[in-house]
C-alpha cells in the first residue's frame, strides 16, 4: 500500500514537472511570435513612413525650386497626407511643419557665444502670451550661451551641480526642442504649451513670417493682435503669405527696434527647415516617425531635400 502511494506521489511530481516545462515552452513561445510580429510590423511601418518621406520631400522640392517666391502654409506641402489605407499593409498619415515659423532657441546665443539681449526679449514675451513664467526665459538662456556665469534670475553649474542627482548644463547650441525638459523644474504642461512655437535650428536661420504661429507675431511686434484671432490669421492665409515682411515692418513704429528684431532673428518669407511628422498604425501598433528635412540648393549638387535626422517613437 506504501509502495503504491509513492508511485502516485511519483507520478504526480512527474505531471507537474512536464505541465510546468510545456507552459515554460508555450509562454516563451507565444514571447517569440509576439516579438517576431512586432519586428515585422515596424519594418513595414517603417516602409510607409518611408515613402510618405519620399513624397513629402518631392512636394517641397518643387515648391522650394520656384527660388524668391515665399513658402507659406496655402501651399501644397502644407496639407496632410491621408489617412491612406494600404491594403495588407496598414494606414498612414503625414504632416509637414515648417519649422522656420517658430522662435529658434538656438538665436539666444551669438556667434561669439553670449546671450543676445533682443532674442532673450523675445522669448520672455513668448512665454509671457502663452501664459508661461517668464523666469524660464533667463534659465533657457544661460543654457545655451558659452559661459558659466549666471544671468539675473539663470542658472549655471553651481546651481545644476547642487542637483539630486548632480549634472551641468551644456553651454552650446541645442539640437532638440525636448532639451528644455533638463532644465530643473521646467514641467511637461509648460513644454507642451511651448514646443509648437519654438525650434531648434542653426543660430543664423531666419523665422518665416508666412508660416509663424499667431503666439511669435504677437512677441515679435510687443502687442496682443494675433493671439484670440488665430481664424484670422488663417483666412488671411489661405491663399498667400500673410503677415508680409514689409507689412510686418510698417507695424513698428520704431525703425530701429524693427532693424535690432531683424538683425537678431532674421525676419524673411522662406523656410529651408521642415518637420515631417508620420504616423503608421498596423494592427494594433501605431508608430511615429519625426523627420527633419532642409532643402539644399548648392552647386554642383542638384536642388533637393535632405533627410537630417530621424526620431521614432512606438
Amino acid at each position: 500500500m506504501r509502495q503504491r502511494g509513492v508511485a502516485l506521489l511519483t507520478a504526480l511530481i512527474v505531471v507537474a514537472i512536464t505541465s510546468a516545462i510545456a507552459t515554460a515552452i508555450f509562454f516563451e513561445t507565444g514571447l517569440l511570435l509576439r516579438r517576431s510580429e512586432g519586428g515585422i510590423a515596424r519594418e513595414r511601418a517603417m516602409l510607409l513612413a518611408g515613402a510618405v518621406e519620399a513624397a513629402a520631400a518631392r512636394i517641397l522640392r518643387e515648391e522650394l525650386d520656384t527660388g524668391t517666391v515665399p513658402v507659406h502654409p496655402a501651399q501644397r506641402w502644407s496639407t496632410s497626407l491621408g489617412p491612406i489605407e494600404i491594403e495588407h499593409a496598414g494606414i498612414v498619415t503625414g504632416r509637414v511643419v515648417d519649422l522656420q515659423g517658430r522662435f529658434n532657441l538656438n538665436s539666444l546665443r551669438t556667434a561669439t557665444g553670449e546671450t543676445d539681449p533682443v532674442a532673450l526679449e523675445v522669448l520672455t514675451r513668448l512665454l509671457g502670451v502663452l501664459e508661461i513664467d517668464p523666469k524660464w526665459a533667463p534659465r533657457i538662456a544661460d543654457w545655451i550661451d558659452a559661459d558659466d556665469i549666471p544671468s539675473i534670475a539663470g542658472a549655471e553649474d553651481d546651481f545644476y551641480t547642487s542637483r539630486k542627482p548632480s549634472y551641468r548644463p551644456p553651454n552650446r547650441p541645442i539640437t532638440s526642442t525636448t532639451e528644455l525638459m533638463l532644465v530643473p523644474d521646467f514641467d511637461v504642461a509648460s513644454y507642451a504649451r511651448l514646443a509648437p512655437h519654438v525650434s531648434a535650428l542653426p543660430r543664423d536661420t531666419k523665422i518665416n513670417l508666412c508660416s509663424a504661429s499667431a503666439a511669435l507675431l504677437d512677441a515679435l511686434s510687443d502687442e496682443r493682435q494675433w493671439v484670440g484671432a488665430e481664424q484670422f490669421l488663417a483666412r488671411n492665409r489661405e491663399r498667400e503669405c500673410f503677415p508680409r515682411r514689409d507689412v510686418f515692418r510698417a507695424g513698428f513704429g520704431d525703425v530701429a527696434a524693427f532693424a535690432q528684431l531683424d538683425q537678431a532673428l532674421g525676419l524673411g518669407e522662406r523656410s529651408w527647415y521642415f518637420q515631417l511628422q508620420t504616423e503608421a498604425v498596423i494592427g494594433t501598433s501605431r508608430f511615429s516617425l519625426y523627420s527633419l528635412l532642409r532643402y539644399e540648393s548648392a552647386p554642383p549638387s542638384p536642388p533637393g531635400m535632405r533627410v537630417l535626422l530621424r526620431q521614432t517613437a512606438e
